[in-house]
């Protein structure tokens, strides 16, 4: 069953996160490192410029939002298209002229990952120092910002025109890596909480709060640069769009499944779904889109709350709305 894989997946990326309480050290020479940090940058918004390292490939949703392109155009009825525009907001997204890709993007979830990945941020870079060396050491270590009250906080101080005051300060309640040497791993979550718009603001952010987890193998982290997950889960929480959770498998099956729950706006077949999900299999080059309506994830019966099949994380292959061949994605990042 799909719907199994995906909770198996979730699982296995937070049962490492299991724990981590306020007075964790992670191991008896391993001093939780975490400190405030606020970082002013000029602008929010990433996208690659000519003459510099790629900063793209880096994203998300990149594999995902460009994996979905037919192979022979139109084969998708605009599923792909109608996918795009609902994540674009939330992603804060600047397509390129055909649709197919994007040339920028705007979200939280991005951008703590790129000033990581850059080593902007000094206690970010003793963060994964920390890992490094527990993990060289065989002893269990981590840094966590709640565990020693600090907090995260990014200032936007020039960036897009016309963006409302309360998303020029974003704020992330939680970073946290942890390594387990026992079982070769290492993990990374992160934590984002929107502020409360002003009364007089016009505009409004999509974003509410956001969430990112990945797993690591811990023999390949490194301290500077882009790590690769093995796994990754991110979500949205939308203010009038819904939910958007993207899981991400970079080691075996190589796929990724894209859920939005309580969508709206969205028209997929001549319906109105308000949950869709939709599978990628980069190995097959393959799409499977699963849409319902009005119908819970569970349902009781005789006493037993079981999964209910009509939903759309829970319909089994065959059972798609949709279904097309998709153009090949090399070298998933």
């Amino acid at each position: 069953m799909r719907h199994a894989c995906v909770i198996a997946v979730t699982a296995i990326i937070t049962s490492g996160l299991a724990g981590c309480g306020p007075d964790s050290s992670g191991g008896d020479g391993y001093l939780n490192p975490a400190t405030d940090v606020d970082l002013p940058l000029t602008t929010f918004r990433l996208q690659d410029t000519e003459g510099l390292a790629p900063v793209l490939q880096y994203t998300i949703f990149r594999d995902f939002y460009r994996g979905i392109q037919p192979a022979n155009e139109g084969d998708d009825e605009g599923t792909a298209r109608v996918l795009r525009e609902h994540l674009d907001p939330f992603l804060g997204a600047t397509p390129n002229g055909e649709g197919t890709d994007y040339t920028s993007v705007r979200n939280p979830l991005d951008l703590i990952n790129e000033v990581i990945r850059l080593g902007t941020v000094d206690n970010f870079n003793e963060g994964r120092q920390l890992m490094r060396d527990s993990v060289s050491e065989g002893e269990a270590s981590t840094y966590n910002t709640p565990a020693n009250d600090a907090l995260i906080r990014f200032s936007e101080t020039n960036g897009d025109a016309g963006v409302p005051s309360a998303d020029r300060t974003w704020i992330y309640p939680m970073l946290d890596w942890t390594s387990t040497p026992n079982l070769g791993k290492v993990f990374r979550a992160t934590q984002y909480v929107a502020r409360q718009p002003a009364d007089d603001d016009e505009t409004v952010a999509e974003v509410a709060s956001a969430s990112w987890s990945g797993r690591y193998d811990a023999s390949t982290f490194g301290t500077a640069g882009f790590n690769q997950p093995e796994f990754a889960a991110t979500s949205f929480t939308g203010r009038t769009l819904g939910n958007v959770e993207l899981l991400q498998e970079f080691v075996g099956n190589q796929r990724d499944t894209l859920t939005l729950t309580s969508a709206s706006g969205i028209s997929i077949n001549g319906e109105n779904p308000d949950c869709i999900r939709a599978v990628l299999d980069y190995n097959d080059q393959q799409v499977r889109v699963f849409t319902s309506s009005d119908e819970p994830p569970t349902i009781a019966e005789n006493g037993e709350v079981t999964a209910n099949p009509d939903h759309c994380g829970n319909q089994q292959n065959g059972e798609e709305t949709r279904r097309y061949d998709t153009i090949a994605i090399g070298r998933r990042q």
